[in-house]
């Protein structure tokens, strides 16, 4: 008797080309799933973005098919797993139809751009069958994977304190970036980072936030705001801050500048230039190591079950993200009047 294994290839698609679709690359080319398509977002955008991203792939070793519209991409190629990175605004629309297809989602951050289209979002990722997961791979670098497993082993104690920082280069921003209407704000894109790595590190969970941002001085681009800053108040009474800009030098040798200082009752943590520190007075300085990391493919092997907590941290860190932006956008701030 002759006994035929059969191989079942995954085929994987990518809708736009404006986040960090790379992060799904390695795990998909080392695993032989099929990259099938690639296609714009719902408003026809990202076509240069699009080009850069097809001939960055050919160089890759893959050769998908281009389609105009990514519904009908979706509906014929019947992926089991799209990669969701067009204008942020599109993020949200796209999960959606894709999770009511049963279809895995891998989506960039923020998972939806307004808290009415996460909410439709958080229904049908508890309605589907399907799984999902936010682009939040700051968590896989080796520094902080260290510091979560200094933070797990009490080598600092009680946290108390986290202050965070976000700093990128500014760069030339694609048109959308400009437009309230297109572009989440600088919270939800760039210090989201921070506000899922500090939930994350710390166990703890975020109950309030007060917040500032402003798009002084931001180089003729429109509407985006620049420079923000939130407090969190978490459980436990953990006071959590981040700031963000978007103002780092050209000159820089890396793109991005992350921060992160955690204050426990026993030491303190630091994580700078991609290097985890502990500081205490049983330890002294100590440099901790730790493995990276891959989001997709630790994505790629879960089950439906195991992906839960995942799905829920995006929706979760998502909510407090735009709730901070929108806190941003309505607040009046004191201006040291007194109304005696």
């Amino acid at each position: 008797t002759n006994i035929i294994n059969e191989v079942t290839t995954m085929k994987a698609v990518q809708i736009g080309a404006a986040g960090h679709a790379m992060y799904a690359y390695n795990a998909i080319k080392s695993r032989s799933i099929e990259f099938a398509a690639i296609s714009c977002g719902s408003h026809g955008n990202d076509a240069e973005g699009i080009a850069g991203a097809l001939a960055g792939l050919e160089k890759r070793g893959f050769s998908p098919k281009l389609y105009d519209d990514w519904r009908d991409m979706l509906d014929r190629e019947q992926p089991d797993i799209v990669i969701i990175n067009p204008w942020f605004c599109d993020n949200a629309d796209c999960a959606v139809y894709a999770l009511e297809h049963n279809i895995d989602v891998f989506c960039e951050k923020p998972v939806a751009d307004t808290l009415e289209r996460l909410e439709v979002l958080e229904a049908a990722v508890k309605a589907s069958g399907a799984k999902f997961a936010g682009m939040f791979g700051t968590r896989n670098e080796a520094s902080f994977r260290a510091a979560k497993r200094a933070v797990e082993d009490g080598r600092i104690g009680e946290i108390r304190l986290m202050d965070s920082r976000k700093s990128y280069k500014l760069g030339a921003r694609p048109d959308f970036y400009k437009s309230r209407e297109t572009y989440c704000g600088i919270i939800p894109w760039v210090a989201i980072h921070a506000i899922d790595w500090m939930a994350w590190l710390s166990g703890e969970r975020y109950v309030g936030v007060a917040s500032i941002h402003s798009s002084r001085a931001n180089f003729g681009n429109g509407d985006m705001d620049i420079t923000a800053a939130a407090m969190f108040a978490m459980t436990n009474d953990v006071i959590a801050t981040v700031t963000a800009d978007m103002l780092r030098p050209s000159v820089a040798k890396s793109h991005g500048d992350d921060r992160v200082r955690l204050v426990g009752t026993k030491g303190v943590l630091e994580i700078r230039d991609n290097v985890c520190e502990l500081i205490s007075d049983a330890e002294g300085y100590v440099t901790l190591t730790g493995e990276s990391g891959d989001i997709f493919a630790e994505f790629l092997d879960m089950s439906r079950d195991e992906n839960a907590a995942l799905s829920a941290d995006a929706i979760e860190i998502t909510r407090w993200a735009l709730l901070a932006r929108d806190y941003a956008e309505k607040q009046n701030l004191w201006n040291g009047e007194t109304n005696e």
